[in-house]
C-alpha cells in the first residue's frame, strides 16, 4: 500500500516534491531532497512548505535561490517594473498612478503568478469611474490594463492572464467642435492672460502643455518654434511626438499677444506671481467653466479648440499635410482624428463638387 503524505507533497524521484496551490493551479513547486519512507524527513518538508505558504500568502520574499520572479509579491515586481522600464517620465508617473489606484490594493500582496483571467475581469465588471459613478469606458479599460499586463510580463508569468483581455470596442463618439460663434461668445468672457491662452489655443491648435512651455525669445514675429512642453509639472525638452515645429500665429491672435504684460524675470511667455512657468492649467481651466455656464454653452473641454482649429483650417481649405505640421502629427493620425470640417468655417461651399463627371452622370429611369 502506497504511503499516504500531507496535502501539496508526494514522492518524486527519491525525494519530496512541494506543489502550493492557488486559485485552483500550481503557484510553487519545488522538489526537496529526502527519504520520502523517512517520517522525520517528511515532518521536515511539510514544515518547509508551511512556512513558504504563509510566505506566499502575506507576500514575502522566500529564499532567493527559490524565489523566481513569477511567485514574488505583486507590489515588488510593480516596483521592479516602474524602475526598469524606459519610457517618457510622464508615462511612467501615469503607470504608477494607475498601479496604485487600481491593481496594489487587490494584488499588491499576492504572488503574481497566482493571479487569474477571472479576478482581472471581475474587477474591471465592478470598478466605476469615481467621477461619474459609471462603468469605465473601453479606452480607460485599456489604459488601466497596460501597466497590469507590464507587470506581469515582467515577473515572467506564463499565459499572462492580463494579456488574453480584450476589451469590447464601442462606437467612437463624434467630437463636438466650437462654432464661431460660441467661440467668440466664450472669448468675449476672458480677459488678461487667460484670454491670450484661450486664444492661442482657438487660434493655434496648440497643446495646452505646449502653451505652458513657450518661451518668448522662440516667436519670430509671425512663427513660434515649439520644442518643449509642461508635463505634470515639469518641463520636458520635446514636443509630445518628439518632433520640433514651427506654427504660425494668425494675425487676430499677435494682437491679442500684444496685451501681455512683459517680464523680464522670466523666459517663459505665460509667468505664474513667483516668475516660473505654471505647472498646470487649472487656473485657466476654472475661467474656460465660469465662461460656458455664463454664456450658457455646453460645456467641453479645452483640448476641443485644438479640434476647432483643425476643423477650421480643413474648411478653409488648407492642404491636410499642412494641417497635421501645423498641429505636431502625422498625416495618418490627423485623418483619423482631425479630419472634420465646419460649415460655418467655409467661406465657399461649392456643393457641384460632388456632382459626377458630365460624362459618367446616370440618367434617371423614367
Amino acid at each position: 500500500m502506497d504511503k499516504k503524505f500531507p496535502a501539496g507533497i508526494r514522492a518524486k524521484n527519491n525525494g519530496l516534491e512541494i506543489r502550493i496551490f492557488g486559485a485552483g493551479k500550481v503557484i510553487y513547486q519545488e522538489t526537496i531532497q529526502a527519504n520520502p519512507h523517512n517520517d522525520a524527513d517528511v515532518r521536515r518538508v511539510k514544515r518547509y512548505r508551511d512556512e513558504l505558504q504563509v510566505k506566499l500568502r502575506l507576500g514575502l520574499a522566500v529564499e532567493e535561490e527559490d524565489n523566481p520572479a513569477h511567485l514574488q509579491s505583486f507590489a515588488n515586481m510593480a516596483n521592479e517594473y516602474l524602475n526598469t522600464i524606459d519610457c517618457k517620465h510622464s508615462t511612467k508617473l501615469g503607470y504608477l498612478s494607475i498601479l496604485n489606484t487600481h491593481w496594489i490594493p487587490i494584488f499588491g500582496k499576492k504572488p503574481c503568478a497566482s493571479i487569474t483571467t477571472r479576478q482581472i475581469k471581475n474587477f474591471l465588471a465592478d470598478v466605476k469611474n469615481p467621477d461619474t459613478g459609471k462603468p469605465l469606458t473601453r479606452k480607460t479599460k485599456d489604459n488601466i490594463l497596460g501597466p497590469l499586463r507590464g507587470v506581469l510580463g515582467h515577473a515572467e508569468v506564463q499565459n499572462n492572464p492580463a494579456a488574453v483581455i480584450k476589451t469590447k470596442k464601442s462606437q467612437k463618439k463624434p467630437i463636438e467642435r466650437y462654432r464661431p460663434v460660441e467661440r467668440e461668445k466664450l472669448l468675449s468672457c476672458l480677459s488678461g492672460d487667460v484670454y491670450v491662452y484661450f486664444a492661442l489655443l482657438f487660434g493655434c491648435g496648440f497643446r495646452p502643455g505646449e502653451i505652458m512651455g513657450l518661451l518668448r525669445n522662440d516667436f519670430d514675429g509671425q512663427e513660434w518654434h515649439v520644442h518643449q512642453q509642461i508635463v505634470r509639472g515639469l518641463i520636458v525638452p520635446s514636443t509630445k511626438t518628439g518632433h520640433r515645429r514651427k506654427v504660425y500665429i494668425p494675425l487676430w491672435v499677435r494682437q491679442v499677444m500684444k496685451s501681455m504684460p512683459t517680464r523680464i524675470d522670466s523666459p517663459y511667455f505665460f509667468v505664474n506671481e513667483d516668475g516660473g512657468f505654471y505647472k498646470d492649467t487649472r487656473r485657466f481651466n476654472r475661467a474656460w467653466k465660469k465662461a460656458h455656464n455664463k454664456k450658457q454653452i455646453h460645456y467641453r473641454i479645452p483640448y476641443c479648440c485644438r479640434h476647432t482649429r483643425a476643423a477650421e483650417l480643413l474648411s478653409k481649405g488648407t492642404l491636410p499635410g499642412k494641417c497635421a505640421q501645423q498641429l505636431g502629427h502625422s498625416l495618418a493620425v490627423f485623418y483619423n482624428t482631425y479630419a472634420e470640417m465646419i460649415d460655418e468655417y467655409s467661406a465657399d461651399r461649392d456643393l457641384d463638387q460632388f456632382e459626377p463627371l458630365p460624362e459618367t452622370a446616370h440618367k434617371p429611369h423614367l
